[in-house]
Protein backbone atom coordinates (compact mmCIF):
# COMPACT_ATOMS: atom_id res chain seq x y z
CA UNK A 1 0.00 0.00 0.00
CA UNK A 2 1.58 3.28 -1.09
CA UNK A 3 0.52 6.46 0.67
CA UNK A 4 -1.16 9.24 -1.50
CA UNK A 5 0.90 11.91 -3.22
CA UNK A 6 -0.01 14.46 -0.61
CA UNK A 7 1.03 11.92 2.46
CA UNK A 8 4.50 11.39 0.13
CA UNK A 9 4.56 15.51 0.46
CA UNK A 10 4.34 15.56 4.01
CA UNK A 11 7.23 12.82 4.44
CA UNK A 12 9.45 14.91 2.29
CA UNK A 13 8.73 18.39 3.86
CA UNK A 14 9.68 16.40 7.15
CA UNK A 15 12.12 14.84 6.34
CA UNK A 16 13.78 18.25 4.83
CA UNK A 17 12.95 19.83 7.85
CA UNK A 18 14.28 17.38 9.98
CA UNK A 19 17.49 17.78 7.80
CA UNK A 20 17.32 21.76 7.88
CA UNK A 21 16.80 22.21 11.61
CA UNK A 22 18.58 19.66 13.50
CA UNK A 23 21.14 17.64 11.37
CA UNK A 24 22.64 20.52 9.53
CA UNK A 25 23.44 22.61 12.83
CA UNK A 26 24.85 19.60 14.34
CA UNK A 27 26.88 19.10 11.73
CA UNK A 28 28.27 22.54 11.59
CA UNK A 29 28.99 22.52 15.20
CA UNK A 30 30.77 19.05 15.29
CA UNK A 31 32.77 21.13 12.31
CA UNK A 32 33.77 24.21 14.04
CA UNK A 33 34.71 21.71 17.04
CA UNK A 34 37.33 19.69 15.11
CA UNK A 35 38.54 22.22 13.35
CA UNK A 36 39.06 24.04 16.80
CA UNK A 37 41.19 20.87 17.35
CA UNK A 38 43.03 20.66 14.06
CA UNK A 39 44.24 24.34 14.84
CA UNK A 40 45.37 23.36 17.96
CA UNK A 41 47.19 20.77 17.43
CA UNK A 42 48.84 22.68 14.14
CA UNK A 43 49.68 25.77 16.82
CA UNK A 44 53.02 25.54 18.89
CA UNK A 45 52.75 28.86 20.84
CA UNK A 46 50.80 29.58 23.45
CA UNK A 47 49.31 32.91 22.69
CA UNK A 48 48.02 31.09 19.65
CA UNK A 49 46.42 28.47 21.54
CA UNK A 50 45.19 30.89 24.03
CA UNK A 51 43.24 32.89 21.37
CA UNK A 52 41.72 29.81 19.74
CA UNK A 53 40.49 28.79 23.85
CA UNK A 54 39.09 32.17 23.79
CA UNK A 55 37.19 31.55 20.59
CA UNK A 56 36.17 28.51 21.04
CA UNK A 57 34.40 29.53 24.66
CA UNK A 58 32.29 31.86 22.91
CA UNK A 59 31.33 29.63 20.04
CA UNK A 60 30.57 26.81 22.18
CA UNK A 61 29.17 28.70 26.01
CA UNK A 62 28.53 32.29 24.84
CA UNK A 63 26.34 31.58 21.88
CA UNK A 64 24.02 28.73 23.45
CA UNK A 65 23.71 31.03 26.49
CA UNK A 66 23.00 33.83 24.08
CA UNK A 67 20.00 31.50 22.24
CA UNK A 68 18.75 30.31 25.35
CA UNK A 69 18.17 33.53 27.07
CA UNK A 70 16.69 34.92 24.08
CA UNK A 71 13.18 33.87 24.78
CA UNK A 72 13.73 35.80 28.92
CA UNK A 73 15.02 38.53 26.77
CA UNK A 74 12.09 39.08 24.50
CA UNK A 75 9.53 38.57 27.09
CA UNK A 76 11.52 41.62 29.24
CA UNK A 77 11.30 43.39 26.10
CA UNK A 78 7.34 43.17 25.99
CA UNK A 79 7.05 43.74 29.90
CA UNK A 80 8.98 46.93 29.35
CA UNK A 81 6.43 47.70 26.48
CA UNK A 82 3.27 46.78 28.14
CA UNK A 83 4.37 48.70 31.26
CA UNK A 84 5.07 51.61 28.96
CA UNK A 85 1.60 51.69 27.56
CA UNK A 86 0.16 51.38 31.11
CA UNK A 87 1.93 54.44 32.02
CA UNK A 88 0.69 56.53 29.30
CA UNK A 89 -3.26 54.79 29.59
CA UNK A 90 -2.74 55.63 34.09
CA UNK A 91 -2.06 59.70 33.14
CA UNK A 92 -5.39 60.85 32.29
CA UNK A 93 -7.21 58.58 35.40
CA UNK A 94 -4.14 59.97 37.79
CA UNK A 95 -4.61 63.14 36.56
CA UNK A 96 -8.33 63.62 37.72
CA UNK A 97 -7.47 62.11 40.97
CA UNK A 98 -4.90 64.88 41.63
CA UNK A 99 -7.76 67.66 40.61
CA UNK A 100 -9.99 65.94 43.22
CA UNK A 101 -6.86 66.07 46.19
CA UNK A 102 -6.63 69.83 44.70
CA UNK A 103 -9.99 70.78 45.08
CA UNK A 104 -9.96 68.74 48.80
CA UNK A 105 -7.31 69.92 49.81
CA UNK A 106 -8.52 73.44 48.97
CA UNK A 107 -12.04 72.74 51.02
CA UNK A 108 -9.94 71.57 53.63
CA UNK A 109 -7.99 74.72 53.77
CA UNK A 110 -11.07 76.92 53.41
CA UNK A 111 -13.35 74.84 56.35
CA UNK A 112 -10.10 75.16 58.81
CA UNK A 113 -9.80 78.92 57.93
CA UNK A 114 -13.23 79.49 58.55
CA UNK A 115 -12.90 77.07 61.79
CA UNK A 116 -10.58 79.08 63.18
CA UNK A 117 -12.03 82.65 62.45
CA UNK A 118 -15.23 81.41 64.41
CA UNK A 119 -12.90 80.11 66.97
CA UNK A 120 -10.85 83.63 67.47
CA UNK A 121 -14.50 85.73 67.32
CA UNK A 122 -15.88 83.57 70.29
CA UNK A 123 -12.85 83.49 72.51
CA UNK A 124 -12.69 87.47 72.10
CA UNK A 125 -16.37 87.36 72.82
CA UNK A 126 -15.63 85.77 76.14
CA UNK A 127 -11.92 86.96 76.94
CA UNK A 128 -13.50 88.43 80.00
CA UNK A 129 -14.02 85.60 81.94
CA UNK A 130 -10.61 84.48 81.79
CA UNK A 131 -10.11 86.72 84.32
CA UNK A 132 -12.89 85.92 86.49
CA UNK A 133 -11.76 82.33 86.24
CA UNK A 134 -8.78 83.02 86.85
CA UNK A 135 -8.95 83.03 90.92
CA UNK A 136 -10.03 79.35 90.44
CA UNK A 137 -6.17 78.47 89.20
CA UNK A 138 -3.20 77.36 90.92
CA UNK A 139 -1.18 79.72 92.26
CA UNK A 140 2.21 79.59 90.67
CA UNK A 141 5.18 78.81 92.41
CA UNK A 142 6.96 82.36 91.90
CA UNK A 143 4.42 83.58 93.81
CA UNK A 144 4.12 80.96 96.61
CA UNK A 145 7.55 81.31 97.48
CA UNK A 146 7.65 85.43 97.37
CA UNK A 147 4.79 85.27 99.84
CA UNK A 148 6.89 82.42 102.31
CA UNK A 149 9.38 84.87 102.48
CA UNK A 150 7.28 87.80 103.55
CA UNK A 151 6.05 85.90 106.52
Amino acid sequence: MTPSPVRQEQIRQHRRETLLYFIVPLLVTVFIVLLGIVVTLLLQRQLQVSILADWMAIVLVFCPALLCTTVVCILLVACIFLMNRASRAAVRPLQKVNELADTAADRTAKAAASINNTTVNIASRFAFLDRLLSIFDLPDEKTETRENHHD
